[in-house]
């Protein structure tokens, strides 16, 4: 029987008495400060809670797709039968999930739970990777973010690295082998894999938002045979012979079919699934299903309870959720980073999304100040394809209007609109029946947004979804 840690008990009291009144006096939902508190008394409070659950702790990151992933692998998690919780509000620096596993635990640090599932910042997965020594280590990506926190994407895979690095020798790092810098990773400790193998998602090149990868091991030029998002592909070095490693889960088939759904094919260890419907969009959300799915396996779930947890799947918080406002719906995508707009925007052009489009664009802190991003981003296709209108709100509506015009849209197309409200009103009044109009937002345009349809009552807090 454990000792036990008075300072534990005490850390884990003020952070849940911080969340109550955080959110009765409604200055939050409680899922940051609380952890600050917490630390404050007992700055090892995250290392003791992280080996509380019953079989483990997972840490997923990468600049795009955590909250997906996540959400995919606690309702894989439901399918097979376990207690899985996690961060679900997205919060997910190290005070962040300090506050997740608060929330989670009793005042003795125990979580009636089987897998702990966290979101981590990738900027700060290395110290939440030495501080709770997860059993596996999910890598999604590494893309160019905020360039006035996360500078170079070299800078941020080699975050990424010390991530990997800091695992447990008894821990699996799930890594995409169709990022070349992601897949350079792989090594002790235990390395799996995986990627698309489905040329019929080929878009025929890099995209203006991509930065061109090297080659890890000479630094020579890659040469891709095919890209699916980003800098994701089929690669290889001429000057060395390095080329993307084999992946262990593949997705052989992508369908996409708008933004309600894609259809997908699993093949892997010891099976597969499919055809699966998922109502995700795009090949980058294919990945973020494989992903799930080798961690899943590596967790110990089966392909069936694999394949029926994906089938029932709804979407988090602001990806792809829909929401009510008067007479219509919209339709909420994170696009908070060049390629995150770029491959939402293929997704809406790929597929009958309606007559009217949503951008929104804020330069908070969590946005990053520096909007120069949206010059990377191919809205040159939205002069001569899309929808008809298209809705500019954000505080920074202004020059992601002129953005548009530089990239050659009429502007009788352009509805400027920079309140929330002003914005859904018009979204709701053009889309057309029946058909959630998309909005592409940047975080706290996303958080902004849902505040104003959680005042009709038509949505709940973000951090009571999930």
């Amino acid at each position: 029987m454990s000792r036990p840690d008075p300072r534990m008990r005490l850390a884990i009291l003020g952070g849940k008495l911080t969340a109550r009144a955080s959110r009765s006096l409604r200055m939050g939902g409680g899922t940051t400060l609380p952890g600050d508190v917490a630390r404050a008394i007992d700055p090892l409070v995250l290392r003791k809670l992280g080996a509380s659950p019953g079989r483990g702790t997972v840490l997923v990151t990468g600049t795009n797709g955590k909250t997906t992933t996540s959400a995919l692998l606690r309702q894989i998690a439901a399918a097979a039968g376990w207690r899985a919780g996690g961060n679900q509000s997205g919060s997910n620096l190290i005070y962040g999930l300090t506050a997740a596993a608060i929330a989670q635990a009793d005042l003795r640090g125990r979580m009636e739970l089987d897998w702990l599932v966290l979101e981590v910042d990738e900027l700060s997965a290395a110290a939440a990777a030495r501080e709770m020594q997860p059993q596996i280590l999910v890598v999604l990506n590494a893309f160019r973010d905020q360039l006035d926190r996360s500078f170079e994407v070299d800078q941020v895979a080699a975050r990424l690295g010390e991530a990997v690095a800091a695992l447990p020798p008894t821990a699996a790092a799930v890594l995409n082998s169709d990022d070349p810098r992601i897949a350079a990773l792989a090594g002790p400790p235990k390395a799996l894999l995986f990627g698309i193998e489905d040329r019929g998602v080929d878009r025929g090149g890099l995209p203006e938002s991509a930065d061109r990868p090297v080659c890890p091991r000479c630094g020579g030029s890659l040469q891709f045979g095919a890209v699916y998002y980003g800098q994701c592909g089929d690669y290889r070095c001429p000057a060395c012979g390095w080329s993307r490693p084999t992946p262990s889960l593949r997705v052989t088939r992508v369908l996409t079919a708008g933004l309600d759904h894609v259809e997908l094919t699993l093949e892997g260890p010891g099976g597969g699934a499919g055809p699966l419907e998922v109502p995700l969009a795009g090949a980058h959300n294919a990945a973020n299903v494989a992903a799930a799915a080798l961690a899943a396996l590596e967790m110990g779930a089966t392909w069936d309870q694999i394949g029926r947890g994906l089938r029932a799947f709804r979407p988090a918080f602001g990806r792809s959720q829909v929401v009510r406002w008067g007479q219509g719906q919209v339709r909420l995508l994170l696009a908070k980073n060049p390629a995150g707009m770029q491959a939402s925007l293929e997704a809406v052009l790929g597929g009958d999304s309606g007559p009217v489009l949503g951008l929104a664009l804020n330069d908070g802190i969590a946005d990053g100040t520096d909007i120069s991003w949206i010059w990377d981003v191919e809205f040159e296709r939205l002069a001569a394809d899309g929808p008809r209108w298209i809705v500019v709100s954000g505080r920074r509506a202004a020059e992601l209007g002129l953005r548009l015009r530089y990239a050659g849209v009429d502007g009788s197309r352009l509805l400027l609109r920079p309140a929330p409200e002003e914005a859904l009103d018009e979204l709701a009044e053009r889309a057309a029946p029946g058909m959630p109009a998309p909005a592409l937002l940047t975080y706290t345009a996303m958080l902004a947004w849902h505040r104003a349809v959680v005042g009709t009552g038509e949505a709940e807090p973000f951090w009571r979804e999930g």
